[in-house]
């Protein structure tokens, strides 16, 4: 069921004001999930100093915190998969009817269709995600505060460093995912023609476009990936250098430095997906290219 009639603009600001209490419960549970999951590296240290101890009292705890994940995590996923192919099926005919309006040719509808289903796909795969990474990034960061200042302080150092690069580059990704959408309007009608070399031809520049976002990619991990190794190997020895005589203490601040690297590793994706939702916006709405 519809909540509001449809926004004259897609974006994800109007696709939650549309269908913001379905969206706002999968939410919900996604916070449930992140926060449980925080607290695993926590729970393994205490179950290993428990059962060094020779009680069980920790494991019990472990098992049920990974049996409320389990719980909440399945649920969600359950949930989303419905509430989200419903949004899809509702704002895919009208982006079509919206075009056919415009009089647009039959391979921008169907190339904008198309990318129009990526803004559902953010909400439903990436967004959940991207919520799990920064509430695992803050909470990480602050039980590594409080387990080591020296550590945490590293993993501030590499999280700016991290954003700087990638700010540094944000033009550039928009560039060439606005490159690549170009391109990909134009397929319906290549493929309707006979020419065999500007068949060929399109899907090369296809590919050259997917190899150029690629490397961006790849040299903006490389980058980030060394600043993080200097923090994991600094951890370590900053770790056992303080004195912490618990295994368990050990085991977790090295988890949660570990949980830092995932997560921070993953956040400049979403970051990028969505600069790539900015530019599909603008090419629905029809506005220049930046």
């Amino acid at each position: 069921m519809v909540v509001q009639q449809s926004s004259d603009k897609l974006t994800l600001r109007s696709l939650f004001q549309r269908f913001r209490i379905k969206i706002l419960f999968t939410w919900f549970l996604v916070l449930g999930e992140a926060a449980l999951l925080l607290l695993f590296p926590l729970f393994m240290g205490i179950a290993i100093d428990d059962y060094l101890a020779g009680t069980y009292r920790g494991l019990l705890g472990l098992s049920t915190v990974a049996f409320l994940v389990l719980a909440v995590g399945a649920g969600r996923r359950f949930y989303d998969t419905r509430i989200y192919s419903r949004i899809y099926a509702i704002i895919s005919p009208e982006l079509v009817e919206k075009e056919k309006q415009r009089d647009a040719s039959v391979s921008v509808i169907s190339a904008r269709a198309s990318l129009a289903t990526e803004f559902v796909e953010y909400l439903e795969n990436y967004f959940p995600e991207m919520i799990n990474s920064f509430i695992g990034l803050f909470g990480t960061l602050v039980i590594i505060a409080f387990l080591n200042l020296n550590v945490f302080l590293a993993c501030l150092a590499a999280t700016a460093l991290i954003i700087i690069l990638y700010g540094l580059t944000s033009k550039k990704t928009y560039r060439l995912n606005s490159g690549y959408n170009s391109e990909l309007e134009k397929q319906v009608e290549v493929l309707s023609g006979d020419d065999r070399p500007g068949i060929a031809a399109h899907f090369k520049r296809v590919a050259n476009w997917n190899i150029r976002l690629s490397d961006l990619e790849t040299a903006n991990f490389s980058l980030s990936w060394l600043f993080l190794m200097g923090v994991l190997v600094y951890a370590i020895v900053a770790t056992i250098e303080s004195g912490i005589t618990s295994h368990g203490q050990v085991l977790a601040i090295l988890m949660y430095v570990f949980n830092y690297i995932e997560t921070i590793v993953a956040i400049p994706f979403f970051y990028q997906q969505f600069v790539r939702l900015r530019e599909i916006s603008h090419r629905l709405e029809g506005e220049a290219q930046e």
